[in-house]
């Protein structure tokens, strides 16, 4: 079934001061997180085999990019992306310094929203409206 490719995406912004091993971790404990409350249309086929009947796993249908922004960038665009009913997945400082989920629940509902540093979101959604809250930022290398 034919489907347009551009009509939709997911975005990861990632903080630019993260060194790249902490930055991955965000991005991987993000991605299983929007994963599992993704509906399954954004996948592509489920599994894929080759010529040699070996099963490969299916990839999302939709483009996924990886920015880099300031701890400040990512805050306004998960703001901005909430604002406009885009699903937003943020990765805050908290989710770095715990280790279990007990520990990351009470230390976040300890603070107020605009004492949280962010590190990283995932955006997905509507292409326009991503591009819009995300034109700014560069890509992340």
């Amino acid at each position: 079934m034919a489907y347009d490719y551009k009509a939709f995406r997911t975005v990861a912004i990632l903080d630019e001061e993260l060194p790249v091993g902490l930055a991955m971790n965000a991005l991987g404990h993000s991605a299983v997180a929007v994963g599992f409350r993704t509906d399954p249309s954004w996948m592509g086929q489920t599994e894929i085999v080759d010529l040699d009947n070996k099963k490969h796993m299916g990839i999302s249908k939709y483009p996924f990019i990886i920015l880099k922004g300031t701890k400040d960038q990512i805050k306004e665009v998960s703001s901005k992306s909430k604002s406009l009913g885009i699903y937003t997945q943020d990765f805050t400082q908290e989710m770095i310094d715990t280790s279990t989920d007990e520990e990351l629940v009470e230390s976040l509902s300890k603070k107020k929203e605009s004492e949280i540093v962010y590190r990283g979101v995932i955006l997905m959604g509507d292409t326009t409206k991503i591009k819009e809250v995300t034109k700014h930022l560069s890509l992340y290398k």
